[in-house]
């Protein structure tokens, strides 16, 4: 005994709108990425490239108002920052960097403004430089008043 299975007639494939949609949007965006490497755009971008308009250099020291912010060329103190906040946590992690290479957590920070307005603090004793705008604009103006010397406490 045979049963006859019906068979449906064969449609054409037709891919979705949220397919075609998604396939658009790919090959846009290899267009764009093969076209920014063609016109010589680099992803990695090289800091400190610029010209050094202001540096100077810092030592931060813990007390018992939090962290002693230090001019490390004539120690006077610039000001105190609480224990908690932006500049403790930055320092907490350059610290771990300095101790897994046995460097002294006393050894200088160098603040540098470049002319092309970018704020770098350079860990003098591991060679880190962190570029500071990266952590948001106010995080960066609360180490960009450490430039100036007209405030300072010492």
């Amino acid at each position: 005994m045979r049963t006859a299975v019906a068979q449906q007639p064969a449609r054409p494939f037709r891919p979705s709108l949220g397919a075609l949609a998604a396939g658009g949007m790919v090959v846009a965006a290899l267009l764009a990425v093969s076209m920014a490497r063609i016109g010589g755009y680099s992803p990695v971008q090289t800091l400190g490239s610029a010209e050094i308009a202001q540096s100077r250099l810092l030592r931060f020291e813990s007390d018992a108002q939090g962290v002693a912010v230090v001019d490390a060329t004539t120690g006077a103190v610039i000001t105190h920052t609480s224990a908690e906040g932006f500049i403790p946590g930055v320092l907490r992690g350059l610290n771990r960097m300095r101790m897994t290479e046995l460097a002294k957590p006393s050894d200088a920070y160098r603040l540098e403004h470049l002319a092309n307005g970018q704020l770098l603090l350079v860990d003098t004793a591991s060679g880190v430089s962190l570029d500071l705008a990266a952590y948001g604009r106010d995080n960066a103006a609360s180490f960009l008043r450490f430039l100036h010397t007209s405030g300072d406490q010492g």
